[in-house]
């Protein structure tokens, strides 16, 4: 029987991450990293404003673990929708939406073995390409494209691979979008019409393409990025 493999899921207290964490865990070993205290013994605490902590938490959690992959899900807008939003709150939105995630992926890059290979899954947001979101939310997601193929080609030769996918609106566990079809219904049919077939994605159907970023079959896609918005017309590759 083959060994399960360990998945690292950062951002799994609700939404997409959540809905990643239920669905992985009957077929690999699976941990998260939450903002919400958790009683599940699986789940670590951090706060990502914080993210400096986040690698000293990683060094000590994972000490014994081997993590093959992790699936990056944390990020938010915090409602900071001011265009001149100050310092203090851009950084906050780095903060969760991308330094936490850099501190994450430079602790398991570190600490992993010389022969092992770490896969990384970025979720990122269509929100970078379109620019439909706040200037903060926006910018500190755009930072990701880079990132991502930065990590490909500077970590080449080191078993690390990395993987960015842009999904667009879909309905998950107590995320933005459940969030606002419950708080203000005309917005999200608004949202709704623009969906192929006037159909909201769900996150089952973002994890499900996602399993496969699993597989070693998938390491041709290195360095790139994948769009799967509903409001664009086709998937997009660097």
């Amino acid at each position: 029987m083959k060994k399960k493999e360990n998945i690292l899921i950062n951002g799994c207290s609700r939404g997409l991450g959540y809905d990643f964490f239920e669905y992985l865990k009957s077929k690999y070993n699976v941990y998260g990293l939450s903002s919400v205290k958790s009683d599940n013994k699986k789940i670590f605490y951090y706060n990502p404003l914080e993210n400096i902590k986040i690698g000293d938490l990683l060094k000590k959690k994972i000490k014994t673990l081997k993590i093959n992959h992790v699936i990056h899900c944390s990020g938010g807008g915090f409602k900071k929708h001011d265009k001149l939003l100050e310092v203090k709150s851009l950084i906050d939105l780095f903060n969760v939406n991308f330094y936490s995630i850099y501190e994450i992926n430079r602790t398991l890059i570190q600490n992993k073995l010389k022969k092992q290979k770490l896969n990384i899954i970025m979720i990122g947001s269509i929100a970078a390409i379109e620019n439909k979101a706040s200037i903060g939310y926006s910018a500190a997601k755009s930072v990701l494209f880079n990132y991502n193929k930065n990590l490909a080609i500077n970590f080449l030769n080191e078993k690390v691979i990395s993987k960015l996918v842009i999904p667009g609106s879909f309905l998950s566990t107590n995320g933005s979008m459940k969030r606002l079809k419950n708080k203000n219904i005309k917005i999200y049919n608004k949202i709704k019409k623009l969906m192929p077939n006037t159909k909201m994605q769900k996150s089952i159907d973002i994890i499900q393409f996602t399993e496969f970023l699993l597989k070693n079959e998938s390491d041709l896609l290195n360095g790139t990025y994948v769009s799967l918005s509903n409001l664009e017309s086709k998937s997009i590759f660097l």
